[in-house]
């Protein structure tokens, strides 16, 4: 019986530190989506250059061209484990933001969401190491 309970304490205290550097990683790739999604939405466009906004406009299909700013600046990140897998996310807080991945009637798309995942895979990858499964 003692043996028993110092096992389990033991198993906790391992499954507790796997956790911990489960949660390190996570936190990790979440940077590193956060990372790529500024120097993504950092990219100037090369469509239209409209005498109201300080920069040129993205042309159709490319990633949206920074204006405001507010695109760029305004995510929100987590790092959630549930059981053995960890989901690092970021999302854009920002209203238009939709608008501009999926287009509108009178805007073609200015996808930015798979730019993103594209360059952020391979790092993400290295993060995790051949130990964990990666899917963006």
């Amino acid at each position: 019986m003692g043996v028993e309970a110092e096992f389990q304490a033991c198993a906790k205290n391992l499954d507790e530190s796997i956790k911990r550097e489960m949660m390190r990683k996570g936190a990790m790739a979440t940077n590193t989506l956060r990372n790529i999604e500024i120097e993504v939405l950092s990219k100037g466009g090369s469509g239209k250059k409209y005498k109201r906004l300080p920069n040129r406009s993205s042309a159709p299909g490319e990633t949206p061209a920074p204006q405001s700013g507010k695109l760029r600046q305004d995510w929100d990140d987590q790092t959630l484990i549930e059981g053995d897998q960890v989901t690092s996310r970021i999302k854009s807080n920002s209203k238009h933001a939709e608008w501009l991945e999926g287009g509108t009637k009178k805007m073609a798309k200015r996808p930015f969401i798979d730019p993103i995942k594209k360059k952020a895979e391979p790092e993400i990858v290295k993060i995790f190491g051949s130990d964990f499964e990666v899917t963006l």
